[in-house]
C-alpha cells in the first residue's frame, strides 16, 4: 500500500448498518445515523495511514479545533467557551453566541476539496496519492436486519467510523475563516461549532454578524451545508431586554434560553441548573437500569458494584465537571442526594443507618470532593498546556470574592467546601466495614477487603 500508493478497492466497501438517534421518530430516513462495519484489513491499513497523517499535519492545523487531537478534550473547549462568557460577565459584557448544526458532516465531504486541502497543507505527494485512492471509487450496501442491498457508489463524504475519518474532516474545515478581532471567538470540535462575541451589547451584534456573513459565504464555497433551521443561538446576558437575533444566510436565528453543545446545557446565565437537572434525572434512569445489578438481590460482590458504580454512574454525573463545579450548592445537592441513594441500594441499608457511614465504610468520598480532585487535576494540565487557544483562556485570582462561581475558585477550600471537607474527614484513610457488615454479614466483609 505504502510502497505503490495505492488502497485496494476491496478494502473501500463499507456495510452500513442505520442507527436511529435517540429519541427520534423511526419513520424519517435523516433519523438514522449511518454506521459503517468495515473490514478487519481495512482498519489495519488505517491505522497505519492515520499515524503517517497525523505526522504530516503536525502543528498545521488550527488551534481552535480540539476534535479528534491528542491532550485536547471537550471539557477544555467548554472551558474556553464559558470562561470567555463568564469574563465578560464580570467586566459587565455580553456574549452573542451561535451553536451551527452542519448537516451530515462527515457525509457530504467534497472529496476533490479534501484533496486539493491536503496539497496546499504541502503534505508529501506520495500520501496525497494514496489519499486520493483511498477517496474515489468507494462503494457501499446497506443492511438493515438480515436484508442487504445492492452495492452503491459514493463520490462523497469519509466515513466517521473510519480510524482517519475525523482527523480527513479536521484537514478539511482547517481554513475556516479566523476571527477578526480579539472579541469573537471560534469553537470547534470536530463538526461540533460555535461562533460568540463578547463586548458592550452595541458592539456583540455587530461583530458576530460580520463574522457569520464570512463564515456563510466560507460555507458555500466548500459545500457544507448549515440546518439554519436548526442553530441555535444563546445571548448570554444579565439583563431583561436582548438585541435583535443574528443572521446567517439572511435568515434570524432567534435567541433560546439554553442550548446543549458538547454534551453541557448552557442556560443564558451559566447557573447551570438546567444542566445539572437533566444529569440528575438521567443518572437516575440509568440506576434503575442497572437495578438487577446493584439490587438487594444481585449476586455481584460489593467490590464489583462499587465499580458499576465508579464507571459507569459517576463519570455520568461528573461530566464536566471542572466547568460547571462551582455552580450553587443546590444544584450539587442533587447530585449527592443520588450518590446516598446508590450507596444505600449497593449495600441495602437498612433506613436508620446514617449516609455519612454508609460513605465511610465502602470509601465513597462526596460528590464536591470527587470533583474537587478532578478540578485540580484539570486545571495543572490546563495550566501547562502548549496549544495557543488554550493559553488563551481567561484567568484571575480565585480568591477574589467577586471570582468565587468562577471554576478556579474549586482550588481552594473555601466555605462552600466545609461540609465536604468535615465528610472526608469523617471518612479518613481506614478502612472500616461495620455498618456493611452488620446489613450484609460476613461475605461481603471478606470480599470486599
Amino acid at each position: 500500500m505504502l510502497k505503490f500508493n495505492y488502497f485496494p478497492n476491496v478494502w473501500k466497501s463499507p456495510i452500513v448498518v442505520p442507527i436511529l438517534k435517540p429519541g427520534k421518530l423511526p419513520y424519517d430516513p435523516g433519523n438514522y445515523r449511518p454506521i459503517s462495519l468495515l473490514s478487519a484489513l481495512s482498519k489495519i491499513a488505517e491505522s497505519v495511514l492515520l499515524k503517517k497523517i497525523i505526522e504530516a499535519t503536525e502543528g498545521k492545523l488550527t488551534p481552535f479545533q480540539f476534535g479528534c487531537r491528542k491532550q485536547l478534550s471537550t471539557v477544555q473547549q467548554l472551558l474556553r467557551l464559558t470562561e470567555t462568557v463568564k469574563e465578560g460577565m464580570d467586566e459587565g459584557w455580553d456574549t452573542g453566541a451561535v451553536f451551527l448544526d452542519i448537516a451530515k458532516a462527515f457525509d457530504r465531504v467534497w472529496t476533490d476539496g479534501l484533496l486539493y486541502k491536503l496539497i496546499m497543507m504541502r503534505i508529501p505527494g506520495g500520501l496525497v496519492r494514496l489519499m486520493a485512492t483511498y477517496l474515489r471509487g468507494r462503494r457501499f450496501a446497506v443492511r438493515v436486519g438480515s436484508d442487504l442491498s445492492s452495492e452503491r457508489a459514493t463520490d462523497a463524504g469519509v466515513a466517521q467510523e473510519s480510524k482517519i475519518g475525523p482527523i480527513l474532516f479536521n484537514i478539511y474545515v482547517n481554513d475556516i475563516p479566523s476571527p477578526r478581532n480579539c472579541q469573537t471567538l471560534l469553537c470547534l470540535f470536530a463538526d461540533d461549532t460555535a461562533v460568540m462575541s463578547t463586548g458592550e451589547s452595541n458592539k456583540v451584534m455587530e461583530d458576530l454578524n460580520s463574522y457569520l456573513e464570512q463564515l456563510g459565504k466560507w460555507l458555500i464555497m466548500w459545500k457544507i451545508k448549515v440546518n439554519a433551521d436548526k442553530c441555535l443561538a444563546v445571548y448570554f446576558t444579565r439583563r431583561r431586554k436582548v438585541p435583535d437575533p443574528s443572521k446567517l444566510y439572511r435568515r434570524a436565528i432567534n435567541w433560546s434560553k439554553d442550548t446543549k453543545y458538547l454534551g453541557i446545557t448552557l442556560d443564558s446565565r451559566l447557573t447551570y441548573d438546567k444542566h445539572i437537572t437533566n444529569v440528575y434525572k438521567q443518572t437516575r434512569s440509568t440506576k434503575a437500569r442497572l437495578y438487577p445489578l446493584l439490587g438487594r438481590n444481585s449476586k455481584l460482590s460489593l467490590q464489583n458494584k462499587l465499580l458499576l458504580y465508579k464507571t459507569i454512574l459517576r463519570p455520568k454525573m461528573t461530566y464536566a465537571s471542572p466547568v460547571w463545579g462551582a455552580a450553587a450548592h443546590s444544584h450539587i445537592q442533587k447530585l449527592e442526594a443520588t450518590q446516598n441513594i446508590i450507596a444505600r441500594q449497593i449495600i441495602n441499608a437498612h433506613w436508620f443507618i446514617r449516609n455519612r457511614y454508609i460513605l465511610k465504610d465502602l470509601r465513597l468520598s462526596p460528590v464536591i470532593s470527587h470533583i474537587k480532585n478532578l478540578v485540580k487535576k484539570f486545571f495543572h494540565s490546563v495550566d501547562n498546556h502548549t496549544n495557543q487557544a488554550i493559553k488563551e483562556i481567561p484567568t484571575y485570582d480565585p480568591s477574589n470574592p467577586g471570582k468565587k462561581k468562577r471554576p478556579r475558585a474549586l482550588l481552594l477550600s473555601g466555605q462552600s467546601w466545609k461540609v465536604a471537607d468535615l465528610a472526608l474527614e469523617a471518612i479518613g484513610t481506614t478502612p472500616r466495614l461495620d455498618v456493611v457488615c452488620r446489613v450484609n454479614g460476613n461475605r461481603d466483609h471478606q470480599q470486599f477487603t
